[in-house]
């Protein structure tokens, strides 16, 4: 165990627009940061931290933003050696303290080193592909798919389940005319549909060329009948988080693992799936819970230490804020994102300082 200092802040960022997402409207996204520094390196003068990102989305995760913030500010403040179990933590607690925990081995690395870039930090001259996000339909639908191929996106995913069948199969055979051949397109239903409006849905996309289809059906158990009727490709994205236990999991016609690290926790539970998905030769794709840019650039790491295949990431939901958290900002160019020459850190006018103190903590369970 370590002695550390910490700072918990809370954020609001304000949206573009109100968003629709999973039955709820947003207008601003709001969540923590997490600050971590050793206390035998704290100084005025050197800023040695780490940061980490605690923002459970509404209707995603399970756990509400003060709901996180009671179990963290608890786990921070408690002197019980219980805390240092983490079983008991949500997902997106435990995602922002391994998040914080990280960084901060990186910045005492770079510190020594004096170089972001050369501080263990290979990946981070290269730069990964993202998926475009559109969940628009008619003209709009249309012009999204002709802007984001135009600046750069190979591939494109569409949100579906959300309109009646018919109007999800019309919207996805625009996109097919529009796209070039080039262009990988994913569909993600969230688990909308029962078994007639997904096999409906599937049978009538046959002559689509779809990457994958992200959850049809409300019913997990089901899927890999669906593939068999219809041949259509799938991913697995809620089925993961909801049914952890690998032994129950579809796998004919599954052609991809969707992950979420915001709501699975830890860089070793993304490992697992990552190890499992190359067990059973799916890809590996990571994806945001909607978190800042902060939270989006730690999971690119992930994405660009733990992919088997460099399949493009789901990290547009950044085009959706009015400004990021984080300075430099999470930047998508190209239908890519580069890895800044700089370490990312929230900055301080976007931040509101909740609690501070010192805390013994046991960097093991999430390290």
């Amino acid at each position: 165990m370590n002695y550390y200092s910490w700072e918990l802040f809370r954020y609001s960022l304000p949206l573009k627009e109100p968003l629709q997402m999973l039955g709820q409207v947003l207008n601003k996204r709001e969540g923590l940061i997490l600050r971590l520094s050793e206390i035998p390196f704290r100084s005025s003068t050197a800023e040695i931290f780490g940061e980490g990102e605690i923002a459970p989305l509404p209707s995603l995760h399970p756990e509400s933003l003060s709901q996180a913030e009671s179990q963290i500010q608890e786990y921070l403040c408690s002197s019980s050696k219980a805390k240092h179990s983490s079983e008991f933590l949500f997902g997106s607690v435990r995602f922002g303290l391994d998040m914080a925990f990280r960084n901060l081995t990186q910045s005492l690395q770079e510190s020594t080193e004096r170089n972001y870039m050369s501080a263990g930090n290979e990946i981070f001259k290269e730069n990964i592909a993202v998926n475009g996000l559109i969940s628009t339909s008619g003209k709009k639908l249309e012009l999204e798919c002709e802007h984001l191929q135009n600046i750069g996106f190979k591939t494109i995913k569409i949100k579906v389940g959300r309109r009646t069948v018919q109007e999800d199969i019309e919207r996805v055979r625009n996109a097919c005319k529009i796209l070039d051949d080039d262009i990988s397109l994913r569909l993600d239903a969230n688990r909308s549909w029962e078994w007639e409006e997904a096999l409906d849905f599937a049978h009538a996309l046959k002559d689509c060329s779809i990457e994958y289809c992200e959850e049809p059906l409300r019913e997990f158990q089901k899927l890999e009948e669906l593939h068999k009727h219809t041949g259509i490709p799938l991913a697995l994205d809620e089925t993961l988080w909801n049914n952890p236990n690998p032994n129950i999991l579809p796998k004919k016609g599954v052609k991809s693992l969707i992950i979420k690290p915001g709501i699975i926790g830890t860089w070793e539970s993304t490992k697992f799936w990552s190890a499992y998905a190359e067990k059973n030769k799916m890809d590996l794709v990571l994806s945001s819970s909607f978190e800042s840019g902060l939270g989006l650039h730690w999971i690119a790491v992930m994405a660009a230490k733990m992919s088997r295949n460099q399949t493009a990431v789901g990290l547009d939901t950044i085009k959706y804020f009015e400004h990021d958290l984080i300075d430099p900002p999470f930047r998508v160019i190209n239908g890519r994102y580069s890895f800044p020459s700089q370490r990312p850190i929230a900055d301080a006018k976007y931040l509101h300082k909740i609690l501070e103190g010192n805390s013994k903590l046991e960097t093991e369970t999430y390290v």
